[in-house]
């Protein structure tokens, strides 16, 4: 059953598209209304950054065991409330830093996410003599698989900036996109009613299928891969932040930073600039 948003704070200045005051839509989807402790910290912690900072917020939630449902739900109420100048959809098993968020808004990009580990790890993968001197947690953050691929020139190279990389996709743990990038997407999406649980919600009876999974080259795509698909087909690049460390709870706490990962494998993208 969703459940209508709840607001706080008004008005912001400061990195929005179009010079439009930040109005931020926080996306919080759960399969039985649970979320876990270090993640309620975590958004506690991000709505004080917003009041403190001026920048506007309402979060929604809907409990749902269909996700890919769920989240074009969110979608769909974010584009039919033109006062929202981006919709954050946050899994809520993360936890990550105060800062994380106002990077991802400071970076200005269409579509973006932060890097994320999995929260799933394989017991089994060997050490090697490579991993000599590694603390355990190094060891884990080093070959735990994260949420994103970089995307490479003709020649394969890519280069990291102040933490940003362009990717081919990226995972919807921890994910904004700006107003502009959902308006492209539209028109490349199949247009539905409303499911019955949503329709009140949605006074434009629309309901776009961006997250809808297709397929590419014969292999099945996940919904996050999907939105990506679209958004890059509408002209609208995907972007990481790489360097910043995220919690990721399951069956234990899995934690990690995309860039130090790349690093210990020797997969080093060109770095330029500093971090902001």
């Amino acid at each position: 059953m969703s459940q209508s948003p709840r607001s706080s704070s008004t008005d912001a200045s400061i990195g929005a598209p179009a010079q439009a005051p930040l109005n931020i839509l926080i996306a919080l989807p759960t399969y039985d209304n649970s979320v876990h402790f270090d993640f309620a910290m975590a958004l506690a912690r991000l709505m004080e950054t917003f009041k403190e900072r001026g920048i506007g917020f309402e979060y929604i939630h809907t409990a749902s065991s269909h996700i890919i449902r769920a989240r074009n739900f969110f979608a769909n109420y974010f584009l039919s409330h033109p006062q929202f100048t981006h919709v954050l959809f946050l899994d809520t098993d993360m936890d990550f830093s105060r800062e994380a968020i106002p990077r991802l808004l400071a970076g200005n990009k269409p579509v973006a996410g932060i890097a994320c580990p999995y929260r799933f790890f394989d017991a089994e993968k060997k050490i090697t003599s490579a991993d000599a001197g590694l603390t355990l947690r190094e060891w884990q953050e080093k070959t735990v698989d994260y949420n994103t691929a970089i995307r490479t020139d003709a020649d394969g190279n890519s280069s990291v900036s102040g933490g940003w990389v362009e990717v081919n996709h990226i995972g919807t743990g921890i994910f904004l996109v700006r107003r502009d990038a959902m308006q492209a997407m539209a028109p490349l999406t199949q247009l539905y009613r409303p499911p019955a649980q949503y329709a009140p919600y949605l006074p434009d009876g629309h309901f776009h299928a961006f997250f809808d999974t297709v397929g590419d080259k014969g292999v099945y795509l996940s919904e996050d891969l999907s939105f990506c698909q679209r958004a890059r087909a509408a002209g609208m690049p995907v972007w990481a932040l790489i360097d910043e460390k995220i919690v990721h709870h399951g069956a234990s706490a899995i934690s990690g930073t995309f860039m130090r990962s790349l690093e210990q494998r020797g997969h080093v993208p060109a770095v330029s600039g500093d971090r902001t």
